[in-house]
């Protein structure tokens, strides 16, 4: 989902909030005063509702991927899964499944997930490399599951996350309101004004 940052140059005011990559303003209404916060560059952050969970992205490679690499001594192309988890990498000496010559190198080749409808790829729910349409009907029917098309309705994914964003917000707007102003934190107030918490 993406995640822009927004910063007002007037009073320092900086927001992260979502919109959808196609309509992603230029800027937003400042929330400390009447300016204008505008969007910047800004280093991603793994979304969570726990400041404890916030951590810079991580570019660490996990999992699998599968690569087609080419044999120089024998031109055999062959593909080879890849386990980043355990460190390897497609610049490792890769044994040629034919020759066992390890003077090979990588090829550039297209993996994308099923909804591009391009194979193989992994199914994750499946657990298991799946080489085609037909091959995902057949392991589907072998296991009692009606596989599934591309029918994810955008528009609704985004409205429902929207409307929760929403609800968060101003769940967190009254907190900060009670904090600020109702008479059951008073002593809380207090005690910040005199700095024996820190906010």
């Amino acid at each position: 989902m993406p995640l822009y940052s927004f910063h007002c140059g007037e009073c320092g005011w900086e927001k992260d909030k979502v919109f959808r990559a196609s309509n992603r303003p230029s800027e937003v209404d400042c929330g400390q005063c009447d300016g204008s916060a505008k969007y910047r560059m800004s280093i991603s952050k793994h979304q969570s509702n726990s400041a404890r969970y916030m951590s810079s992205y991580s570019t660490e490679k996990r999992g699998f991927s599968m690569h087609q690499f080419k044999c120089r001594d024998c031109d055999f192309v062959f593909e080879k899964i890849i386990d980043h988890g355990k460190g390897e990498s497609v610049e490792d000496d890769i044994a040629c499944t034919k020759c066992d010559s390890i003077e090979t190198s990588w090829k550039p080749s297209v993996r994308i997930d099923r909804f591009s409808e391009q194979f193989p790829y992994f199914d994750r729910g499946l657990g298991m490399w799946l080489t085609s349409k037909k091959h995902r009907r057949q392991v589907c029917k072998e296991r009692g599951l009606t596989p599934v098309g591309n029918d994810l309705n955008e528009d609704k994914v985004f409205s429902q996350f929207d409307e929760r964003r929403d609800r968060e917000e101003k769940e967190y707007n009254d907190y900060v309101d009670r904090l600020d102003n109702a008479p059951e934190f008073l002593e809380y107030r207090k005690a910040v004004d005199k700095g024996q918490i820190s906010t």
